[in-house]
């Protein structure tokens, strides 16, 4: 399968009922990334300190007047351009060109190697994955609810990598950013079986049946795709606490159901 450099679905399996978009909402401005009080939207992953020019973040509780310009602001690059989803709870990924972001279109991952964009992905329990091709300067974000990676979106993405830009797994370092986890995440036996056959660590808290129920700790579910798909093991991070647990600082949609924010998870390289 080849690909252009343009902005198209590179896999698309949508799922209609699980459709929500991101809206920017008024420009707002916050402080910047280092030595002030806006430090702490973010949560990053500090071995990625290692990858010069690489931009990212997993941020807490998204302000309600926070713009998309602002966002970028906060991250010191406040002209990129920041690409979004209507995320479908599917496995589509998209590959990002350059130039001004396109909403709307309906996807699970975005893939670039452009230097002047930023990729974000919102959630609001479901498991936000961010990955980095540091040789190439490409970088990837997923979206992985349990349909998501039921559907192996994270397998996926280390496919199109190594079709599309000939980047071994060996050659991606993944992190896994706040979510609901396993201690809080209640789904049905048939969903926790099913992906603990495939991707199970042999770990009780990883699946933990509770009669017609069970306790799925989804980011080691993903975890192990990755590795799976060949990504060493220490170049997979998990940020980040359960966002069902901590209400101060995440918001979370098994808490509070339709009225729930989101959370943003944002990548992309300085610009050149």
């Amino acid at each position: 399968m080849h690909m252009q450099k343009s902005k198209r679905v590179l896999q698309s399996d949508k799922e209609a009922g699980y459709i929500y978009s991101f809206q920017p909402p008024r420009p707002e401005s916050i402080p910047g990334p280092k030595d002030t009080p806006g430090q702490e939207l973010w949560i990053r992953t500090e071995a990625w300190g290692a990858f010069p020019g690489l931009i990212h973040g997993f941020s807490r509780r998204l302000p309600k007047s926070l713009s998309a310009a602002s966002i970028g602001a906060s991250l010191g690059v406040p002209d990129c351009p920041l690409h979004t989803l209507t995320q479908v709870h599917g496995n589509a990924i998209v590959d990002i060109g350059g130039g001004e972001a396109t909403p709307g279109l309906a996807a699970d991952g975005m893939l670039t190697t452009e230097q002047d964009v930023l990729l974000g992905i919102k959630t609001a329990d479901c498991v936000p994955i961010l990955l980095v091709a540091p040789h190439k300067r490409s970088v990837g974000a997923l979206h992985a609810g349990w349909r998501g990676t039921q559907k192996a979106i994270a397998l996926r993405a280390v496919e199109i990598y190594a079709e599309q830009w000939a980047v071994a797994p060996t050659q991606l370092w993944v992190t896994l950013g706040p979510s609901i986890g396993g201690c809080c995440y209640q789904v049905g036996h048939e969903i926790g079986e099913s992906l603990f056959a495939r991707w199970g660590d042999g770990q009780p808290a990883t699946w933990n049946r509770q009669g017609d129920k069970g306790y799925l700790d989804l980011r080691a579910i993903n975890r192990m795709q990755f590795i799976q798909a060949g990504v060493p093991q220490t170049q997979i991070h998990n940020v980040g606490p359960c966002t069902f647990c901590h209400p101060d600082e995440f918001t979370s949609y098994r808490r509070e159901g339709a009225q729930a924010g989101r959370q943003l998870s944002v990548i992309g390289w300085q610009p050149a």
